[in-house]
């Protein structure tokens, strides 16, 4: 009953730094259920893909009623990061948790930073880059989410913006779709993992109200500050995890 309290306040301020920042919160996912909840490391890299998914997927479906989103961009990103989705979860399997962890603590500094700085200097691009360039990138960012479990927002919304052509509000949906597709594909790797379903309904349970809560407020409150907070709170989060996974392998 414990396990399940601490999940569903975990799934919480997910759902709670979705509503309020569009994402960043899902990053935390991991390391919650490995320090706090003692879950093994590739069944929290798993799990972290569900519940990515259906928070993108929820995010997104909004998102494209609103006309927040831009199909066409979303299936061509999606589609060529699938495969190499399911390429990357295949992978993981076979990579030592700690290693996982190690490089997950570096993703999160990545991310960290990327957060601090915001969005707000990127300029939309006036002449939409090659193909091969958009597909690249797509792929790129399904090997990090088959890999390590994280949506990849922070490297696709700055893409469609930069490369694609996409102002800033149209990018932030398109790439809930991107995630939703990329984390489904993921989930095909992981079909043998023993996934603990009261963990994730306790997760969900925390999250999807959290979200649709949270979000009303954030019109109120200044994103750029809470952001930069946030962003912090993740450097302290990555530098422990970095920190006590190097020591294990020192020992």
């Amino acid at each position: 009953m414990a396990t399940f309290a601490v999940a569903a306040l975990i799934g919480a301020f997910v759902g709670m730094s979705l509503g309020l920042l569009g994402g960043g919160g899902a990053v935390l996912i991991v390391p919650s259920m490995v320090y706090l909840l003692n879950v093994d490391e590739h069944v929290a890299l798993a799990t972290a893909l569900i519940i990515v998914g259906i928070n993108a997927l929820v995010g997104g479906l909004l998102a494209w009623h609103d006309g927040r989103t831009q199909i066409k961009t979303s299936l061509l990103f999606g589609a060529s990061g699938m495969l190499t989705a399911y390429i990357g979860a295949t992978l993981s399997r076979h990579i030592d948790g700690r290693i996982l962890l190690t490089v997950f603590s570096i993703m999160l500094l990545i991310i960290a930073v990327l957060m601090y700085r915001g969005n707000k200097n990127l300029t939309q691009s006036d002449t939409p880059r090659p193909l091969w360039l958009i597909i690249a990138v797509g792929a790129g960012v399904g090997l990090i989410t088959g890999t390590l479990g994280v949506g990849g927002g922070f490297v696709i919304v700055p893409s469609l913006v930069l490369l694609v052509g996409l102002p800033m509000r149209v990018a932030v949906g398109t790439s809930l779709l991107v995630i939703a597709m990329n984390s489904s594909a993921s989930l095909l790797g992981h079909l043998d993992t023993a996934f603990d379903w009261s963990l994730i309904a306790a997760l969900l349970i925390g999250a999807l109200p959290a979200m649709a809560v949270s979000g009303p407020i954030s019109k109120k409150i200044n994103q750029d500050k809470l952001r930069q907070y946030f962003a912090i709170f993740i450097t302290v989060v990555a530098l422990f995890m970095l920190g006590e996974n190097m020591l294990h392998f020192v020992q």
